[in-house]
């Protein structure tokens, strides 16, 4: 080392002069050289550098939160403030180098020193940059840590998504950026969003801290800059009183990839955070739709601007921003002077919203000649809402296709939450099939062959990006696709197979690259003389490989999207498995995938790496086995794929041993997949049970977590499903008679909140409106009571409803309720508990169902003898007493209590398919015995119940009650003549005859017509 290590450190603690000009010195000492960093980390530097960090907090911002200055001079600067900026940079510099360095920095608190308010909040933008650039620093090395590292992604977002720093990034983000320094600021904040928002948890503080909105308007700013701005729009939020919240737009558009990218990664598939967005006052500004004042039950005042609606329908005539969309079949176009614009205003289309000396809008000089239409057909009389859609939809459309890269993917990204939660018109689907998938796939395929074309160059900046598209177009190309036939129909014709299996293979079989060579060090590779230095002293685990990394985040991302593409079309599950693909999926249910070709080669070479410290590179990620399962689960709802590809390959071996993993998401991944694997057409099934899958199904029906109870339950109901009564009976031991009754009676989630929730609201000294079931109360909404709703949607003041903006209380409005469906626990208790009784009923239904023996007297006296032991564990009485509070309304938890006083108590109807599953069992019971018959005829209070369904507006309820009613007055011989004529007349009695004979002749249904009849027929007959 050229520097005397304990005179610099010693100078550090001098002067001001004295530390800036060793500062500068260890600056050019060690900037790239990573062998020099370390011998300065086992110095112990890191912790002096930190030091000056905390030492005094002259740069903090003096005119308080929120009033940070943009831009100070350069001569500005004191020396203690150079010295912070040179240390920052020092630090910046040691983040670079790698995950090894992450020990020192860590262990000397660097991170809290650098998030502090007198680095992110200080006047002078060059050392909020330097203090940003330094977080970036550490969050790429993070990224690259190894699986053991204590430190880790999620660790870190837990770290830096806390209040006390959640303000400066709101500062940061909100800024108007007037240099490039602020610029940096506001795309490198946008980039740890970016990377760290993975959890609910983060999402929700994100949007309560105010950060989706500041990055909503750098979105404006971005619209504004390009001369995205709607007609007329700044004159409307005039009106409005959203003047204000039209942005200046920025010096540039650079990092829009950054910011679309850190509101995908909030927002996600959350119907409440989209709405969020769409509802920000200033895309509301930029963005707006217009009320024509032509509709005569509009609410909204002519001129006036409306919020756009959840699950909008499209309107006949095409919209101001369509002009931005290319014309497709599904999409006509009026021309001339046929239609115009429902969302053009009345007054004159040649007012200007170029005002202020910003940019005029694309989109004016197609406008100036359409009128507006003379009537506005009005879809919904009694709504004041004309379900409209945003304009940012079309907007983020326009941007897939013109923009370039990672902007291409980050914009169909948020493009696709808008369509995913229902921001967007359902027609918009077949459109962006043709639209934006071919768009995605052709970003995908250009960035694997530029990829190949640069060879081993890993670590260059346009490589990093080329791997950042390959990594994350298969997500987003799954999340579009999925449960949308038009898109995956688009998906597949553009080659989405081809392309996607490819990647996957090349995961597995290219072989990695050889690791960068440590420099030579006296110590070897310094492990046995780091381990006596302190934390701050030595240098951590290496990580992992660059190229590692990037293959198994390729594995996961590609195996979602075949999943995706597998979910409905049996051409495309085999088109999948053409593409001899099943392989490498079934290698990646294996934690240590060891059938890939090139496995233990590259094991060979990474290990020989002096570099390497992390075993088993070949080692799959819980994201990886997850999104294997997936796949797994889509494929199998094919019979032919089940009984080919899946069986040759012995997929059941690894699944089996998944629902043993120490991770609960993978257990429930492997417990959702083995349902298909168990059905009685299934070849796996007899070897799972061999291996014990019944009793493993059986304790995860026991679990605590809610959605691994209930897919083991859905498991089962497939595995009982035409078994042998033996099985059946080992089943329902296995289970426990009082656990089944428990699931299919027992509201458990439900209960477990109730104690919490009730003793919070009599803690509470105001009464709040009951919004518990489906009809939510828009009005007034207690806090105290309902934690999830502490606070306003919109974070400052000036945005508050108290500020008198009538668009603004009337998106808060919607945004609560939103926000109470989203995330009230108690509202999520109901819906897992409902979940799982539905599944329990179906169980005990395909218990007394049919035998695998078929239509044999062996079978019926099967049936007979598991009805008979049902009936026996569970007790007749209570059995049909279960059945009968199935089909009554559910008085629900009085969790909250309407102001008004002698008001009623909510109650919630029956559902569906929970009365569909119980009338089923009772179909059951009637097809077996006569004795079994005279049971379900008996029950009068249940059959009242049932005669209030032949109404049901679900035609499978209607023809279940066929079905019952069929089995009812079933005579087996003679001897059971009277028994029969006595149960038809007791259905006659109760109302059964004359609502068959309605069903018969006006169902809509021409099913249930002729079922109707049938029933009608053998009950006439039947007395």
């Amino acid at each position: 080392m050229d520097l005397d290590s304990k005179a610099i450190i010693t100078l550090l603690h001098a002067s001001p002069a004295n530390r800036i000009a060793a500062l500068q010195s260890l600056k050019n000492d060690v900037i790239g050289d990573i062998q020099k960093k370390t011998l300065w980390v086992q110095h112990g530097l890191i912790r002096h550098i930190v030091s000056l960090l905390r030492s005094d907090a002259t740069g903090r911002n003096k005119h308080g939160k929120g009033t940070r200055q943009t831009f100070l001079a350069l001569d500005t600067f004191t020396e203690d403030e150079t010295a912070k900026l040179q240390a920052l940079q020092l630090l910046a510099s040691f983040a670079t180098a790698g995950p090894a360095f992450l020990l020192p920095l860590f262990a000397s608190n660097a991170l809290p020193a650098v998030l502090s308010e007198s680095c992110l909040q200080n006047e002078h933008p060059e050392i909020v940059l330097a203090a940003l650039r330094v977080i970036q620093n550490l969050v790429v090395a993070t990224a690259a840590a190894s699986a053991s590292s204590p430190i880790n992604i999620m660790s870190l977002a837990d770290i830096i998504f806390t209040d006390n720093y959640l303000e400066s990034l709101h500062q940061i983000l909100s800024q108007r950026a007037l240099n490039r320094d602020s610029e940096a600021q506001i795309t490198i904040a946008a980039y740890l969003i970016r990377n760290l928002c993975r959890e609910e948890r983060h999402q929700t503080v994100l949007v309560d801290s105010g950060i989706l909105d500041a990055l909503a308007t750098r979105i404006a700013t971005f619209a504004v800059a390009e001369g995205y701005v709607l007609p007329k729009a700044e004159m409307r939020a005039r009106i409005e009183g959203l003047g204000d919240y039209i942005p200046e737009p920025p010096i540039s558009t650079d990092g829009l990839d950054e910011v679309l990218g850190a509101v995908a990664a909030i927002v996600s598939d959350s119907p409440f955070r989209v709405c969020k967005l769409v509802y920000s006052p200033s895309i509301l500004a930029i963005f707006p739709n217009f009320n024509n004042g032509e509709s005569r039950n509009s609410k909204t005042p002519p001129e006036f601007i409306m919020l756009p609606g959840l699950r909008p329908t499209r309107p006949k005539d095409p919209e101001i921003m369509d002009l931005l969309v290319p014309r497709t079949p599904s999409y006509p176009r009026a021309h001339g002077n046929s239609g115009g614009f429902s969302s053009l205003s009345t007054q004159s289309s040649r007012e200007s919203p170029s005002t202020n000396g910003r940019p005029s809008s694309k989109l004016q000089t197609s406008l100036v000649s359409w009128t507006p239409p003379e009537e506005n057909t009005a879809r919904n009389a009694e709504v004041d809402v004309a379900d409209v859609e945003s304009p940012l939809v079309p907007w983020l459309i326009h941007l897939v296709r013109t923009r370039h890269g990672s902007e291409v993917l980050m914009a169909a990204s948020v493009l696709t939450s808008l369509f995913k939660t229902g921001f967007a018109y359902k027609a918009r689907e077949a459109s962006m099939g043709l639209l934006v998938v071919p768009v995605l796939l052709r970003l995908l395929e250009d960035a694997e062959v530029r990829m190949k074309e640069s060879g081993n160059s890993w670590m260059s900046r346009d490589a990093k990006a080329k791997m950042n598209i390959i990594e994350e177009t298969p997500a987003v190309l799954a999340r579009l696709i999925t449960d949308s036939e038009p898109m995956q129909k688009a998906a597949f014709e553009c080659g989405a197979v081809k392309t996607i299996c490819k990647l996957l293979k090349s995961s597995y079989d290219t072989p990695l690259a050889a690791a960068e060579s440590r420099p030579w060090s006296p110590n070897g590779d310094g492990t046995n003389a780091a381990s006596s230095f302190a934390s701050e002293c030595r240098l951590g685990d290496e990580g992992q490989h660059v190229q590692l990394i990037h293959r198994r985040r390729v594995r996961e991302t590609t195996l979602r999207a075949l999943g995706a593409l597998a979910t409905f079309k049996e051409d495309f599950r085999k088109a999948i498995v053409d593409q001899e693909v099943v392989t490498y999926i079934i290698d990646s249910l294996n934690q240590s995938p060891g059938n890939s070709r090139q496995a233990k080669d590259q094991d060979a070479l990474y290990h020989g790496s002096s570099r390497s410290k992390t075993p088993l590179p070949e080692q799959n990620p819980v994201s990886v086995i997850i999104a294997a399962c997936y796949t797994i689960r889509m494929l199998s709802r094919s019979v032919n794929t089940l009984r080919t590809a899946l069986v040759d390959h012995s997929a059941s071996e690894p699944l089996f041993r998944l629902l043993r993993h120490h991770e609960v998401d993978v257990q429930n991944a492997a417990t959702a997949c083995i349902c298909n694997l168990v059905t009685d057409f299934s070849p796996m099934r007899d070897s799972l049970v061999d291996a014990g899958v019944l009793k493993v199904l059986c304790e995860h029906a026991h679990s605590q977590n809610a959605a691994l109870r209930l897919n083991a339950l859905w498991a089962l109901k497939h595995l009982v499903d035409s078994a042998s009564i033996e099985h059946k009976k080992q089943c329902v031991e296995e289970l426990g008679s009082g656990w089944l009754v428990k699931l299919i009676c027992d509201d458990t989630e439900d209960e477990a909140l109730y104690p919490v929730t009730n003793r919070s609201e009599r803690q509470s000294a105001s009464t709040t409106p009951d919004v518990m079931d489906e009809d939510v109360d828009m009005g007034s909404v207690d806090e105290q009571s309902r934690p999830w709703l502490a606070g306003s949607v919109y974070k400052t003041d000036s945005t508050s409803p108290r500020s008198g903006i009538r668009i603004l209380q009337l998106a808060e409005s919607r945004l609560d309720a939103l926000k109470e469906i989203e995330q009230n626990p108690v509202r999520k208790a109901r819906h897992d508990d409902l979940a799982i009784h539905e599944q329990g009923l179906g169980f005990i239904r395909n218990l007394i169902g049919g035998a695998h023996s078929g239509n044999t007297p062996d079978s019926a006296n099967d049936t007979t003898e598991m009805i008979d032991h049902l009936l026996n564990i569970l007790s007749q009485d209570r059995l049909f007493d279960i059945l009968a509070s199935k089909l009554k309304p559910k008085v629900l938890h009085p969790f909250s209590r309407r102001r008004t006083s002698g008001s009623e108590t909510r109650v919630l109807p029956p559902q569906v398919k929970i009365i569909e599953a119980v009338i089923y069992i009772l179909v059951h019971i009637a097809a077996s015995v006569p004795r079994h018959r005279q049971l379900v005829i008996a029950q009068t209070d249940l059959l009242k119940q049932l005669a209030k369904l032949f109404n049901s507006q679900d035609r499978e309820v209607r023809v279940a009650l066929c079905h019952l009613i069929n089995n009812l007055t079933w005579q087996d011989d003679m001897s059971d003549a009277s028994a029969c004529s006595q149960r038809a007349t007791e259905l006659r009695n109760l109302g059964f005859l004359k609502k068959l004979e309605s069903l018969g002749q006006s169902d809509d249904e021409l099913d249930v017509r002729e079922r109707a009849k049938s029933a009608l027929w053998q009950m006439k007959h039947g007395y």
